[in-house]
């Protein structure tokens, strides 16, 4: 009975709402034959309706004020739409003689064949199948497309248009463009007073000298853009070295041939500042003293260091951390003071919060791939919070950061006295990489080739995909990221891999095939735990020739495992830091295997520039694996690379029968080196380090070898040089200490890298 009555209310409001739908339409139609002007006369207009051009006069038109008709002129001009507009007045009456724009029928671009490129030239021309023809914007449309082509190389790009008149006022436009060839980047020149080398102002800037192994390259292309995202790196670069008045005087991209091009920048580096005095300011007067102590201890550790930017900044940041950790709501403004004496003075002020306002509303634009959850994930802060300067920069940082954005900017706008709407703007970038490379050296050649998008379906996950198949090894790899997974902060990462293996100096082969799933978490500034469960099959096949303890290993093996790293990070940056740290901790527990067992390690890493040009470095890891029943597998033990063990081939340390090395339960290695100027011309861009390496493999489960604890150590020279022929790396180095039973490998070489 219930059911049958709501049923009969239902459809009673239905009808009720399909009427007054009805009589809505009927009265704005009406409405508007009601407020046309029957005083204004129409002539001319085709395409344009007499409600559109009626809809753009003034209120008081019928007053025939001169004033008021020239202002409804110029706004009807404005529109584009109409080629002429004359306006009269007879007998009252307001006369409006139109002659239209005609209307844009075809719309054809010539001599484009790639089809993204094309749809590029679409998107931004503003004149194009139905739409208005307006003059002015051809020329606009053309300088677009003209700029387009030349930040993708084709710097001599003509641009003509073609227009053919058909009937009812239409024309068909023809864009005709002539590519001619496209530029690559010959060398590029840093001139005045730069103080440092060319080769060291080279790494910084995101454009390089073109080679062949760059085929895949955007950076060899030379464009404004590209020049203007190099100044902008240039200029952080300076302000990070001590350089407060760096001022690139300069630019230019000169053509030396039909295909290449010199870019040349003009810098004066001005002079080297230190820090002078550093102060906190605390105009809210609401701060403990030992808030202020806390404070100023982190403030004073910058007298007297060269100025630095970079310093300054994460002050400001680890400012605004700690008063919102403290529960200050309280604002952080910085200044800077240049002194006489080649000294910068600095000073923190703290304030409170002028006047408390509600988000009201937070607005993202310029996200057309990214998703707006993506965004917002990473604001610390959301609709109904309390507005905080310093949330909002922390913020805007946090999105800088993901990689995803090539700018990112904030505006307040006011809604009420205790609202406010916020807007969040963001500059997308390509986030996807096609990768290839060669490479051979003494220790056998490889090729690379990998696919890798860190923003998969606009959600900020990354994906990889990489191959390489060497000489030895072949290794293949799909891996997934999430970095927010399911809007809980912490990363989720799965993987699978593929490995097949087959050593000069190991008298079997082994194919693995595994996969993993792990998630990191921050529990502690900086401190990130890491825990994840993995699984793989492990197939070991002997050669003829190989020893009975070798044979009696061969056969199949499944392993299961779960593991964790515990680690701190304070480096300046992933890439070729100059300071900062590294320190972890790790285990792996095999279980529901073939062979069980636990790994333990030990790992870090520490960075510090003590010279100019002089970056020193400690490397090191303590790592254990021991089986609970069974001696743990060949493929499980533990071996040193050449990478850190130079002096050494890969693999060439530690426990060995006859002619095979089969790895260890324990390894560990130090490596300690030293970036330094090598005198080389600075149109080679190399870079040179000494280094000091020790490390070891000792004792096997199976008692099969007596093998001794002896360090090995090493000491040598590497170069690094961008050489005409790839990216070429030399080391030498000389054993210290060894065994005789160590594989030595004196000189190392390798040619040829991903790009």
């Amino acid at each position: 009975m219930i059911f049958t009555q709501q049923l009969i209310l239902q459809k009673i409001l239905q009808k009720i709402k399909f009427r007054f739908c009805i009589y809505l339409a009927f009265f704005c139609f009406a409405a508007s034959f009601a407020f046309a002007n029957k005083n204004i006369i129409i002539n001319g207009n085709k395409n344009i309706s007499e409600k559109t051009i009626q809809s753009l006069a003034p209120i008081n038109i019928d007053t025939l004020n001169p004033n008021v008709i020239n202002d409804y002129q110029k706004k009807l001009f404005e529109t584009g739409f109409f080629e002429e507009v004359f306006i009269s007045i007879k007998e009252k009456k307001i006369i409006i003689n139109l002659k239209e724009n005609p209307l844009v029928n075809f719309f054809f671009i010539e001599g484009i064949k790639n089809n993204e490129l094309k749809d590029k030239i679409i998107d931004i021309a503003k004149i194009k199948e139905n739409t208005i023809f307006q003059p002015y914007l051809i020329k606009q449309d053309i300088k677009n497309i003209s700029n387009l082509l030349k930040d993708i190389g084709y710097l001599n790009n003509k641009v003509n248009y073609k227009l053919i008149k058909i009937d009812d006022n239409k024309i068909n436009l023809f864009y005709k463009i002539d590519l001619e060839n496209k530029f690559k980047i010959k060398r590029i020149f840093f001139i005045g007073n730069k103080y440092f080398k060319s080769s060291t102002l080279s790494d910084v800037v995101h454009s390089s000298e073109h080679g062949w192994w760059k085929f895949l390259s955007s950076s060899t292309t030379p464009s404004e853009s590209l020049i203007n995202y190099d100044i902008s790196k240039l200029k952080s670069f300076y302000l990070n070295k001590g350089f407060y008045d760096v001022q690139i005087n300069s630019h230019s991209i000169k053509l030396i041939d039909d295909r290449y091009a010199n870019i040349i920048y003009s810098i004066d580096s001005g002079k080297k500042y230190l820090f002078g005095k550093v102060q906190l300011v605390d105009n809210s007067k609401s701060l403990s003293k030992a808030n202020i102590s806390y404070l100023e201890k982190k403030y004073n550790k910058l007298t007297n260091k060269f100025f630095d930017k970079s310093e300054i900044d994460k002050l400001f940041d680890l400012s605004n951390e700690y008063l919102i950790k403290s529960n200050y709501n309280l604002i952080v403004q910085r200044e800077i003071i240049k002194n006489n004496i080649n000294r910068i003075d600095l000073k923190f002020i703290i304030s409170n919060q002028p006047n408390q306002k509600i988000i009201n509303k937070i607005i993202i634009v310029g996200n057309s791939i990214t998703d707006d959850f993506v965004i917002r994930n990473n604001l610390n802060f959301s609709e109904g919070d309390n507005f905080v300067d310093n949330k909002l920069f922390s913020s805007v940082e946090k999105l800088k950061g993901t990689g995803l954005f090539k700018n990112v900017l904030s505006e307040t706008r006011t809604n009420n006295e205790n609202k406010i709407d916020l807007e969040i703007k963001v500059e997308e970038q390509p986030t996807g990489e096609i990768s290839a490379g060669a490479g051979a050296g003494t220790n056998g050649a490889t090729i690379s080739a990998g696919i890798n998008e860190r923003n998969f379906l606009g959600k900020g996950i990354i994906i990889n995909s990489n191959i390489n198949l060497g000489t030895q090894k072949i290794f293949g790899s799909v891996n997934y990221s999430n970095p927010d997974y399911k809007n809980s902060g912490n990363t989720l990462n799965t993987s699978i891999f593929i490995e097949s293996n087959d050593y000069d100096n190991a008298s079997y082969q082994n194919k693995v095939i595994g996969s993993s799933v792990s998630t990191k978490y921050e529990i502690y500034d900086k401190l990130f735990l890491s825990p994840g469960i993995a699984a793989d099959f492990d197939s070991v096949n002997a050669n003829s020739d190989a020893s009975s303890l070798i044979k009696r290993r061969e056969g199949d093996y499944y392993t299961t495992k779960i593991f964790y790293d515990l680690s701190k990070n304070t480096k300046n940056r992933d890439l070729m830091p100059t300071e900062g740290y590294t320190f972890g901790v790790g285990q792996g527990l095999s279980f529901l295997s073939d062979i069980p067992y636990i790994n333990n390690r030990i790992f870090g890493s520490y960075y510090n520039e003590y010279k100019e040009n002089f970056v020193g470095s400690i490397k090191y890891k303590i790592e254990s694996i021991n089986g609970f029943d069974d001696d743990i597998k060949f493929s499980d033990r533990l071996f040193v690379s050449s990478n850190v063990l130079r002096g050494f081939s890969s693999r060439g340390i530690g426990p060995k029968i006859d002619n095979d090395f089969i790895g260890g339960n324990y390894s560990y290695y130090t490596t300690v080196s030293s970036t330094i100027p090598n005198g080389l011309p600075e149109k080679w861009n190399a870079a040179t380090n000494i280094f000091f390496d020790s490390a070891n493999v000792w004792g096997v489960d199976d008692n099969s070898t007596g093998d001794s604890n002896k360090i090995r150590t090493s000491i040598g020279i590497g170069l690094s040089w961008v050489s005409p022929l790839g990216p070429i790396s030399i080391t030498y180095a000389e054993p210290i200490t060894k065994e005789t039973t160590d594989d030595v490998e004196q000189f190392n070489f390798k040619i040829g890298s991903a790009f």
